[in-house]
């Protein structure tokens, strides 16, 4: 591999891991899955909130556990904001479509 290729790739790398890390300043980002279910609770710097895919569902928190609770629980609230979150991904995926066309 020649010089100026090693030196891209590692510039793409430190830009890939500030990106990834959100900010420059090492931060613990910690992602469980809640099994049997869609969700998962991201924990960031000791606050936790639900999430779906790329879409936060719930308020942020201090208690991972109780985050994951809440997303345990199936209620109309849930069930329509689950509804409304798929139809804002197939609006998205249909106006990608028809872009390309």
């Amino acid at each position: 591999m020649k010089d100026t290729e090693l030196k891209q790739s590692q510039a793409n790398v430190e830009k890939a891991h500030s990106k990834d890390s959100g900010t420059s300043k090492n931060e613990t980002i910690k992602r469980e899955e809640i099994k049997d279910s869609p969700f998962h609770v991201i924990t960031i710097e000791g606050q936790s909130f639900g999430v779906m895919g790329d879409y936060r569902l719930t308020e942020k928190s201090n208690s991972a556990r109780k985050v994951k609770e809440e997303l345990k629980k199936i209620t109309w609230n849930r069930i329509i904001q689950v509804v409304m979150l798929l139809d804002e991904v197939k609006s998205k995926i249909n106006k990608k479509i028809k872009e390309e066309i």
